[in-house]
């Protein structure tokens, strides 16, 4: 089966080239905009967004019970608001902060800290890592130019065989047209969270993005799998966003 997933791509592959069909651009990185500026209130509030993928989507019901505990730590007003668009590469959510007017708007009320859930679509549709490396930037670089804090979530130990298992015979096709056009594996993880690492020390971003391990939260993936994660073994359930907040809570309130 895998022998006939990798010829049909091939094919596929050569199918596109021959009709001159710039699919190429679906695999680019973003491209950097000029940013636009954010105006923040100015008051004893701190302003925290959760944006990214569906894990941001997931997060809605849980801005009550963030700002509480941050609240109980910093003693000051705590505003935790979550929006997210389930899907979303990383290329895909910083173009959203420019095409998409829920997104834009969103952003646009301003932020003290920013957590990113980006990078789990990239790693399930076999992105490249340059194209996770260099949409991360953008994203980064667009917050620091608005004196946002930047919050990364690493990329989480979901089941990424499962993730790709489930899926149809199209898309299984489509997904080793991108492995082969990207060089990218099957488990890709862990490839992806380096390349963030170098990314950070490449930028000189030590002092200004901050990165929750994911060992830090999970520290056991297939032990914790029932405990955390719902049946897909790809998104949270209750008590994963409850384990996870507690870091989140943690880095917010230590890192100003």
């Amino acid at each position: 089966m895998k022998r006939i997933l990798i010829i049909l791509s091939i094919i596929i592959l050569a199918l596109l080239t021959f009709l001159g069909i710039p699919f190429y651009t679906y695999y680019s990185p973003a491209k950097e905009y000029t940013p636009y500026q954010i105006t923040k209130l100015v008051d004893d509030t701190l302003r925290i967004a959760f944006i990214g993928d569906s894990w941001a989507y997931m997060h809605k019901k849980h801005h009550c019970k963030l700002s509480m505990m941050i609240e109980n730590v910093i003693n000051r007003p705590v505003i935790v608001k979550s929006h997210g668009i389930c899907g979303l590469t990383s290329k895909e959510i910083y173009e959203a902060f420019f095409e998409d007017y829920s997104y834009k708007k969103f952003i646009m009320s301003g932020f003290d800290f920013c957590i990113i859930s980006a990078g789990i679509n990239d790693t399930y549709k076999k992105m490249s890592v340059n194209y996770y490396k260099k949409s991360m930037d953008c994203i980064i670089q667009f917050l620091l130019a608005n004196h946002i804090h930047p919050i990364i979530l690493e990329i989480p130990d979901y089941d990424i065989e499962k993730a790709y298992e489930r899926q149809t015979f199209l898309r299984k096709i489509l997904r080793q047209l991108s492995m082969f056009i990207n060089n990218t594996p099957l488990d890709c993880k862990q490839l992806f969270r380096e390349s963030l690492d170098e990314l950070i020390k490449e930028k000189g971003y030590e002092q200004e993005v901050y990165v929750i391990r994911y060992k830090e939260w999970n520290t056991n993936y297939n032990k914790d799998l029932r405990r955390l994660y719902t049946g897909d073994g790809m998104h949270l359930n209750e008590n994963g966003y409850v384990n996870l907040e507690k870091h989140i809570n943690i880095l917010s309130t230590t890192s100003q």
